[in-house]
């Protein structure tokens, strides 16, 4: 599964008609994590893996760089593996 880059400003606009790449991955993540609230909480628990260290409440376009940089690295490992443990081992080396 392809997924484009993750830029900062992607937090900070809206463009109609195009679902963000963050959504997407936001999404998958949910879904690799069973769904409902623990799906949501893998969701986070990946998030501070890739190195978001802000709280889940705490909009992306707050700190626009280092969601970027989080969705990204999450971006490269889900392309290698959409298994749970060992996306999140991939996160967190």
């Amino acid at each position: 599964m392809e997924f484009d880059p993750v830029a900062a400003d992607d937090f900070t606009s809206f463009k109609p008609g195009v679902v963000a790449t963050r959504v997407k991955l936001e999404q998958l993540l949910t879904n690799i994590g069973g769904g409902g609230t623990g799906g949501t909480d893998f969701k986070n628990q990946a998030l501070k893996m890739a190195g978001y260290k802000y709280d889940p409440i705490i909009g992306y376009a707050k700190h626009p760089d280092a969601a970027a940089e989080a969705f990204n690295k999450i971006r490269t490992a889900i392309t290698e593996t959409q298994e749970k443990d060992a996306l999140l081992e991939r996160l967190g080396s």
